[in-house]
């Protein structure tokens, strides 16, 4: 199932884009729909049939969940922009590796959370956090993408593939308005971590390693958000700090995972 998937995924990471002239209509045009549809639908399918109404919270789990939410998030926002559409050619082949990895490790057993266990506060805070992760991803994804049309333009070199990107400052502009959708969204994870935490365990917040570097990531974003309105922080300096925003996030996600399932198992 997992080989299946991650099949469904390669159409659309690996199918050419055209030049700068034809990009906008592609990215417009069922083909567009129909490669990130397919693309979405596997990693979906097997979340629903491997899950068996549990929440898998295994190492090579959590990276199917994540590219789940990325591609469902993906297409919402496509929904919305023509030109997070245009992200498709860097967002893919990271979601591809992603998958490859998660079938390298499918063999580590998990820990799976009957429904039982589930708490509706709980399912709110997964959710939510799910959603963060995949919004900081696009956030990122339209950084590199910024910086890589803005290396071309500098250095007057032949564009070709990077036509198929947003221009500068529609990706600028995407870049900002994710940053802000994730970072309402992570405050919103953070105070639904901090109700669950409460119900299980009676205190506020729980000093853990997942907690700490969300809190960092949190900050950090703000930090980004008021520079970038104060200052008109961009470019290369503002690519890092979404760097720096996504690093975090993915210590806190699947970074502790990683390291209780893998390392200390």
């Amino acid at each position: 199932m997992g080989i299946a998937a991650l099949l469904t995924l390669l159409p659309a990471a690996f199918w050419p884009a055209r030049r700068a002239a034809d990009s906008a209509v592609e990215d417009a045009g069922a083909l567009f729909w129909m490669l990130v549809g397919v693309a979405t639908i596997g990693p979906v399918a097997l979340e629903i049939a491997a899950g068996g109404g549990m929440w898998r919270s295994g190492f090579s789990a959590t990276l199917w969940t994540i590219v789940s939410s990325t591609m469902i998030v993906f297409v919402i926002v496509s929904l919305i922009s023509r030109s997070v559409r245009r992200l498709r050619i860097l967002l893919m082949p990271y979601v591809v590796i992603l998958a490859v990895i998660a079938l390298l490790w499918s063999s580590v057993p998990g820990h799976p959370v009957s429904g039982a266990g589930m708490t509706t506060w709980l399912q709110v805070h997964i959710g939510i956090s799910l959603v963060t992760y995949a919004l900081i991803t696009l956030a990122a994804t339209a950084a590199l993408a910024v910086w890589l049309k803005a290396r071309t333009l500098r250095k007057r070199a032949a564009s070709g593939w990077t036509d198929a990107l947003p221009a500068v400052a529609d990706g600028e502009r995407l870049q900002r308005r994710l940053l802000f959708c994730a970072e309402t969204v992570l405050g919103l994870g953070l105070l639904s971590g901090m109700a669950t935490q409460f119900l299980v365990a009676g205190s506020l917040i729980a000093l853990d390693h997942k907690t700490i570097l969300s809190i960092a990531a949190f900050v950090v974003l703000g930090i980004l958000l008021l520079l970038q309105h104060g200052s008109g922080l961009r470019g290369r300096a503002a690519a890092r700090f979404v760097l720096i925003v996504y690093l975090l996030i993915t210590l806190a996600f699947p970074g502790v995972t990683f390291v209780t399932d893998i390392i200390l198992s």
